[in-house]
């Protein structure tokens, strides 16, 4: 019976590799997966898929993870087999885009209609949303919920090609297929609606810019008034300095009305209009004797108004009306007080003193003329620069998406597909709790303002709770996930140094990288994205393939604590340094475990294939790869003497990349460190495929030294020093003294300064040219 058992067992095996593209050891894989999953039963049930979706399964975003099980579940029987569960990998891991597509589809047609409406489609999307709030302790306002319901009308109505009112599949496929972007969701809630309000702003600045085109007509109008060209328009004399008083004023009151216009106009105009007031009053000799029939400062203003110019609000026209009303309650509020002392001062003065000061009072309209000109150049400028600002970081952002869309599509053509970190997986709930600590720690020092990092910002440490929500029965299920976030402030420089918008970066490497994959029906990138290394380590690539995340021992992460200000620094005054940029220090407790990591760039961010990659040292102990290994797997240094490759670059960028490099090399021997190496990678580039040359020219910067063409044209070479982050301590000093007597000089494990100089010399041998 055993014997037949065994026999069925791999009979059943062989039907499965027959019907489903996995191999032999993934079939094994997913089994052990399964089984983890039902704690040994041969089927899944609802709860027990809830808990193995960790945060996801909580009960107040399970919306999404039913919806889940019942597309998996195709007898809908309420529990999952195993051959549905494989069936459901196989085609999120290994199927086509129809595929794909067709889970996605029934996400949204969960009664299996053939068809969705609008209000089916809102249903999804409100699951995703308020799985995202849940999962970051995101607070939507009313504005943010108004634009998403607009959003996902917009995308049914795009959806929804021959107007029916109802989204077929074929009719969803297509659109899948044309504009993938355009169901991410998170992407508008990230960006599109940081673009509406900036959108928004600009609208609002030109507003503030044509009522200070008004404030400035109205010197000029005065201005010319005082000097006599526009005498016609006033019937007395004694108006005139009503008229110049109450165009002060109104001035005043509109300063005050712009204090937070981002233009910051009362920094600019407030100043000289409040000193004209003060010095108009300061300046009045009083006569104490009140002259007998003075007329009263109330009957001498008249109330006037007159109609400015217009102020566009899209295609609109909408004209201004200034009042002069000196009477009115609001004109009160907004007058100064000396001004008003002035005002009733008037009465006493003699007609020589009005003379005289109506004279100075020319002079300062004539300042103010010329003063609010010159601001009104500064404030077009600022406008013309933050328009154009705006566009071309729109245009970026798009030719961005661009690059990542083919990006990915390369990573999932090239990278062998590996089982690892998806749902069920022991790794699913620590990448999740990583996704979504990173997005809370990049959005609060997002809205902290912009400031030179100073020494405290190195030391500091901020903590955050990933549970923001949970009811009775999951406290015994889900303990609270705590999330450190170091030098906050010191990344957020790094990253804008590197020109790293965090709108961008939490798109690659935030949560919603993995509920947009869930509503698409594609998971396979996240199983493409994670590995192990030797050491123990934990990597897990953004599904664009721009940046890393490593887990790092505490020593690592203490030392790196250590030097972060000379890291800092060397950074700040090297941009082109070949270091390996860090954006972000982490540490998050998770079942009571302490799991220390880093958020570092990718030196191979690009959507060509690296045909050949070294990892160098300059040591030759032990320094060789198999020459059977995969092409993937880093070649050492031995390898690269063997195969006699010289890198072979213009004369030019290869002084500057040695010079950089000997500086790099300068400030690791500086900082007791040893062990780095260059990463050395290599695309043969196909000239049958002309797109491929252009396309690669026009990824590079002319001035970036990592990403350098060969003389000849035929070949990419990417650079970038990498491992840093072991100390020459105690240790280390114990396994030099050990090493080098029994296995000589080429150890790697040898002094930082000397480290450095062996680095250089193999480093500088490894080119064509000789300097």
């Amino acid at each position: 019976m055993f014997c037949c058992g065994k026999n069925g067992n791999q009979q059943a095996q062989r039907n499965r590799m027959t019907r489903f593209r996995f191999s032999a050891e993934e079939v094994q894989e997913m089994h052990r997966r399964f089984q983890r999953m039902t704690n040994g039963s041969n089927f899944l049930t609802k709860n027990q898929f809830r808990d193995n979706m960790g945060l996801l399964g909580l009960e107040t975003v399970q919306v999404l993870s039913d919806c889940l099980f019942q597309i998996i579940d195709e007898d809908q029987d309420g529990k999952i087999q195993f051959n549905e569960f494989l069936a459901y990998f196989d085609k999120i891991t290994y199927g086509s885009q129809d595929e794909k597509a067709e889970i996605s589809y029934k996400l949204i047609d969960q009664n299996r209609k053939g068809y969705f409406t609008l209000r089916d489609f809102q249903q999804t999307m409100q699951a995703l949303i308020d799985s995202w709030v849940v999962m970051t302790g995101t607070a939507i306002t009313n504005e943010i919920r108004d634009h998403l319901e607009k959003r996902v009308t917009y995308i049914f109505t795009q959806m929804d090609k021959n107007n029916d009112e109802k989204v077929s599949f074929i009719e969803y496929k297509g659109i899948l297929a044309s504009d993938p972007s355009l169901l991410d969701i998170f992407e508008f809630l990230r960006k599109g609606i940081t673009i509406s309000i900036k959108e928004a702003t600009l609208k609002q600045d030109q507003i503030v810019l044509s009522e200070f085109y008004l404030i400035k007509d109205q010197a000029v109008d005065l201005f010319e008034m005082m000097i006599g060209l526009q005498q016609n328009r006033y019937s007395t004399t004694v108006q005139a300095k009503p008229n110049l008083i109450s165009s002060l004023m109104f001035c005043q009151k509109k300063m005050k009305q712009n204090t937070n216009s981002q233009f910051g106009i009362q920094y600019l105009m407030g100043e000289e209009i409040d000193a004209l007031s003060l010095r108009m009053s300061s300046t009045i000799n009083v006569n104490k004797t009140r002259q007998q029939g003075a007329v009263q400062t109330s009957q001498i203003i008249c109330a006037t108004s007159q109609i400015g110019p217009f102020i566009h609000r899209g295609d609109q026209e909408i004209p201004i009306k200034i009042d002069y009303n000196l009477q009115s309650k609001e004109s009160e509020e907004t007058l100064d007080p000396e001004l008003t002392d002035g005002l009733e001062k008037i009465n006493y003065m003699t007609e020589d003193q009005i003379r005289d000061n109506y004279k100075e009072a020319l002079i300062k309209i004539h300042e103010l003329k010329q003063q609010t000109q010159q601001s009104l150049d500064r404030l077009e400028k600022m406008y013309q620069k933050k328009l154009e600002e705006f566009n071309i970081k729109k245009k970026k952002d798009i030719e961005l998406a661009e690059k990542r869309r083919a990006t990915i599509a390369n990573i999932n053509k090239k990278r062998k597909t590996a089982l690892s970190v998806q749902f069920g997986h022991q790794n699913w709930n620590l990448v999740l709790n990583m996704m979504i600590g990173i997005q809370m720690a990049v959005k609060s020092v997002n809205a902290l303002s912009d400031y030179e990092v100073t020494l405290k910002d190195f030391k500091l440490k901020y903590y955050f709770e990933l549970m923001p929500k949970r009811t009775g029965n999951e406290k015994a299920t889900f303990k609270v996930c705590k999330f450190f976030d170091y030098a906050p402030q010191v990344f957020n420089h790094i990253r804008k140094m590197f020109f790293i918008d965090n709108d961008n970066y939490l798109s690659s490497i935030g949560p919603e990288t993995l509920l947009s994959s869930i509503l698409k029906g594609d998971l396979s990138t996240l199983s493409e994205l994670t590995s192990s290394g030797k050491s123990g380590s934990f990597f897990y690539y953004s599904q664009d393939g721009i940046y890393t995340l490593k887990t790092i021992s505490k020593t690592e992460f203490t030392f790196m604590r250590h030097i972060l200000y000379n890291y800092f620094k060397h950074l700040k005054d090297y941009r082109q340094s070949l270091i390996i940029k860090l954006f972000g220090m982490h540490k998050i407790i998770l079942d009571d475990k302490k799991i220390h990591f880093i958020i570092m760039s990718n030196v191979f961010k690009t959507s060509h294939e690296i045909n050949l990659r070294y990892d160098i040292k300059g040591s030759l102990h032990q320094r060789k790869t198999p020459n059977n290994a995969d092409y993937t797997v880093a070649r050492k240094d031995l390898n690269f003497l063997e195969s006699h490759e010289k890198i072979n670059i213009r004369i030019d960028k290869q002084s500057e990349l040695l010079t950089q490099l000997c500086k790099d090399a300068d400030f690791f021997a500086q900082n007791n460190i040893i062990d780095y190496s260059l990463l050395l990678g290599i695309h043969e580039i196909n000239f049958l495929q002309t797109s491929s040359r252009t396309d690669i020219i026009h990824e590079q910067d002319q001035e970036d030294i990592s990403i350098i063409q060969s003389k000849t044209g035929d070949k990419i070479y990417f650079f970038g020093i990498i491992d840093i982050l072991t100390n020459f301590n105690t240790k280390k000093k114990i396994e030099y003294c050990c090493k080098r007597c029994f296995q000589g000089p080429d150890i790697s494990a040898i002094p930082p300064h000397q480290y450095a100089e062996r680095f250089k010399r193999f480093i500088t041998n490894m080119f064509r040219n000789n300097i």
